[in-house]
């Protein structure tokens, strides 16, 4: 199956050199020079050497792993000062035939400010550039005065680290969530403080959209019957599995299983899960769908999952480690942070529930939550082992990956475990102690879209490997607990994470969004 995986989305960048050439020879308060310098040829010839430079270094700093950079353009203009506006939209509309530019990366030799102004009012595009002495600020205030999105940079450097951020944000742009729903398309059960109104402010902030699909006609096609028969939609043909899926699913299966370091489920029921994972890969192909969320709470309500044994922890651990961001509970909230932090980060993100673990007046931490898959012995010794950690921090769920540090690293240690005591619903276990000293970022979106909560830690413990339900949980510390308390009531409850230290690229991001960042 083939998903359009948001990783393969490269910044489509058109390199545009605006040259000036003297047509006479003279000198005055507008051309500096004295003999052959005073001269068309001479004028060619430094521009040429200049423009070489300037490629040579934009070309060095354009990552072809972030990067599409198409063939340069080259307009000049004369002591004339104008060109016509045909000529030029020729001249753009020629170099990149069929390819919709994102960005215009120009430099200016000689004195072309109008120039360059009258070029990029054509485009209707991003225009940036490198300091270039009086070019840079005079072009930068001019087109912004004009309603022209400019982007300077101070060195090359700067400018190579924003074109992950741009290459993000159209990602963003062509962010498609297959969303299997039962009651209703905007709220969650479990969920509530998810994205208010998602497919209108998704679509204007972000410019993400969602397709929905009943998610009874995908457990229904979660099946080898009849593709014509399924209860929900008679006489249509479904998505059912095939002989071919079926090969497929039973080696996935199979390398699932041969990988882990320990299965404590049957292969049958590990199988179950893989199928539903499988069944969601052929909706998403077929509704053009590169992201994944559905409301586990109130599909579980309907006791198909327990009827059918399976749930989608699998689904959301080995999709968002292969570069498909899937979220747990139609968290859509949590699903577009996900989506800035792997575009950013070219790497897998955690959800789960995050909760602050402040200390009270007596010196201790808060209590822990009491819920009923955390193995109180195991939880006892965690905390013991952290009760010199000032700003604790725990996020917990049953869908960690195997690969953190990018989509194709080497697969760590896992082990596969039941979601249920009853042994179905295969889950990805990981120790994230294992991880202790690993730097993360986190982020999470408000319900309106307006405001961003970002964050540091370090993973200074785990929790929940040999368990199971929702218990998979990694402690970290951030700068400071109260803070990141307040801006998580902000925002919401799932805060996903990324390994690694990408926290001034997630606000460069925020801040070209408009959000207001919340740093904590």
């Amino acid at each position: 199956m083939a998903i359009k995986k948001l990783e393969e989305i490269r910044l489509n960048v058109q390199p545009v050199s605006i040259e000036f050439v003297h047509e006479y020879v003279f000198e005055g308060p507008c051309r500096f020079g004295k003999g052959d310098a005073l001269t068309k040829p001479f004028d060619e010839m430094i521009n040429e050497e200049k423009f070489q430079d300037w490629y040579t270094q934009l070309k060095a700093h354009m990552h072809e792993d972030v990067v599409n950079l198409l063939p340069p353009i080259r307009i000049h203009g004369t002591e004339d000062w104008y060109i016509k506006d045909e000529e030029v939209r020729k001249i753009i509309t020629d170099a990149t035939p069929g390819v919709e530019v994102d960005l215009y990366f120009s430099v200016e030799l000689g004195r072309v400010f109008l120039l360059n102004y009258e070029v990029a009012r054509l485009t209707d595009k991003p225009w940036a550039m490198v300091q270039a002495c009086c070019y840079t600020a005079n072009s930068c205030a001019q087109h912004r005065a004009r309603g022209i999105e400019y982007i300077p940079f101070e060195t090359w450097e700067a400018a190579e680290d924003y074109m992950v951020v741009l290459r993000a944000k159209k990602a963003l742009k062509n962010t498609r969530i297959l969303c299997a729903i039962r009651n209703n398309s905007s709220v969650s059960v479990s969920s509530s403080d998810s994205i208010i109104d998602p497919d209108k402010t998704m679509d204007e902030v972000f410019g993400a959209r969602q397709r929905t699909i009943s998610a009874h006609e995908l457990l229904d096609q979660t099946s080898y019957g009849d593709p014509m028969g399924n209860h929900c939609t008679p006489g249509r043909k479904g998505l059912n599995f095939t002989e071919e899926d079926a090969k497929e699913i039973e080696r996935q299966t199979r390398e699932l299983i041969d990988n882990a370091q320990e299965v404590r489920m049957s292969e049958e029921a590990v199988k179950k899960s893989v199928e539903m994972r499988y069944a969601i890969h052929k909706f998403m192909e077929a509704n053009d769908c590169n992201c994944y969320a559905a409301p586990c709470g109130d599909i579980c309500s309907t006791r198909r999952m327990n009827e059918q044994q399976v749930t989608m922890c699998l689904n959301h651990a080995l999709n968002n480690e292969e570069g498909i961001p899937s979220a747990c509970e139609y968290d859509l909230a949590a699903l577009i942070s996900m989506v800035m932090l792997q575009s950013i980060g070219r790497r897998p993100s955690y959800m789960g529930n995050t909760y602050a673990i402040p200390r009270q007046k007596d010196g201790k931490h808060i209590p822990f939550p009491k819920m009923p898959f955390f193995d109180k012995e195991e939880t006892a010794r965690q905390l013991a082992k952290l009760e010199n950690v000032d700003n604790l921090v725990l996020t917990f769920h049953s869908v960690p990956n195997r690969r953190w540090t990018s989509y194709d690293a080497p697969v760590r240690p896992y082990a596969i475990g039941p979601f249920t005591h009853s042994g179905w619903g295969a889950t990805i276990r990981y120790d994230f102690a294992a991880d202790e000293g690993q730097v993360v970022t986190m982020c999470r979106v408000d319900p309106t879209c307006k405001k961003i909560l970002i964050a540091k830690g370090t993973i200074v413990g785990g929790l929940g490997y040999g368990s199971v339900n929702c218990s998979e949980g990694v402690f970290f510390e951030v700068k400071d607990v109260h803070t990141f308390w307040k801006y998580q009531m902000d925002c919401g409850n799932h805060v996903p994470l990324i390994y690694g230290d990408f926290e001034d690229q997630l606000v460069q991001l925020a801040e070209s969004l408009g959000l207001e960042v919340l740093r904590a």
